[in-house]
């Protein structure tokens, strides 16, 4: 299981640890009752395009390296930025109201 989180750059390793203790229930207990093994692979990339250690031991996992890894964790910061100044330029809009 893949958890992405886009944390303020200075809760990196706070981020990573929350996020793998809140799956912990399910992974060690619930489905292993039921036969199954899952692994919780954390990742974290921030809000301003840093990229976790986490990112690129997930993409090693998943047998991607070399130059497609680098590509993929470049996209991964860009696409982190990009959304974040997006949400950021929207701060003052009321997205969800009831009128």
């Amino acid at each position: 299981m893949v958890e992405l989180t886009v944390p303020y750059e200075s809760r990196m390793e706070e981020a990573h640890a929350f996020k793998e203790g809140k799956y912990l229930d399910l992974t060690k207990l619930e489905l292993k009752k039921d036969g199954y093994e899952a692994k919780v692979m954390p990742v974290e990339i921030d809000a301003r395009g840093f990229v976790g250690s986490s990112a690129y031991g997930l993409l090693s996992k998943l047998s991607i390296g070399g130059n497609k890894r680098t590509k993929a964790l470049r996209l991964l910061a860009e696409t982190a930025e990009n959304i974040s100044r997006w949400i950021w330029s929207r701060r003052n809009e009321r997205l969800l109201h009831k009128d």
